[in-house]
């Protein structure tokens, strides 16, 4: 029984399982980010869709050569420094008040049930990062480092939610800055993703 089900869980199947997971993932965020009426939360959904290429590749080509890896790595920073450049660009369009809007509002269970989600994604998120500098499989390595892009545009996604519930309930001067300038904040932080993939790709290795 034991010996079917170690035959049943295999490594590429793990990896497929990962990726559908991961696609539910950044529907329920495009959805809400739709549902919310926000630019900036349906941009910050794509790094999910990003980490569920990366994860569909990688189950689909686990025995590439290091050569054939390194292209793929270069593929997967090419996107996410696009999409770091193209998130802070629409977050300093929200610094400026240029949003699709800010009026939907989420009151009561609503809003509760999709902060609470969007919470466990997140924590899901940073679990994933645990041992990813101990890996020597640079495209698993680039799968964590999306994962972490992911992570922190998931912690946007939760700010926006907590300003639109406790904004349903009181009003609270400070909290609209906070709103217009967080995702830009987080955007800054983003930057040391690509650049640190760019330095890895430089110095990775293909022929060893």
């Amino acid at each position: 029984m034991k010996k079917k089900i170690k035959k049943a869980i295999t490594p590429k199947r793990i990896a497929i399982i990962a990726a559908i997971i991961t696609l539910i993932s950044f529907s329920y965020k495009f959805i809400i980010g739709v549902l919310a009426s926000s630019l900036v939360m349906i941009i910050a959904a794509m790094p999910t869709l990003f980490l569920f290429i990366c994860k569909a590749m990688y189950a689909k080509n686990m025995n590439q050569t290091r050569e054939e890896k390194k292209k793929a790595y270069l593929a997967m920073t090419i996107a996410i420094t696009c999409f770091v450049v193209i998130f802070i660009l629409f977050s300093v369009l929200k610094v400026g008040g240029i949003d699709i809007t800010a009026t939907n509002r989420f009151e009561g269970w609503i809003g509760i049930v999709f902060i609470f989600f969007i919470i466990v994604m997140f924590v899901l998120s940073i679990i994933n990062l645990k041992g990813a500098l101990n890996k020597d499989d640079i495209l698993a390595i680039g799968i964590k480092e999306i994962a972490f892009v992911s992570a922190l545009t998931d912690a946007v996604m939760i700010q926006d939610f907590l300003n639109r519930v406790i904004f349903s309930y009181v009003n609270i001067p400070f909290m609209g800055v906070i709103n217009r300038y967080f995702p830009l904040i987080v955007g800054v932080i983003m930057v040391i993703v690509p650049i640190l993939m760019i330095k890895r790709f430089i110095s990775y290795r293909a022929n060893r």
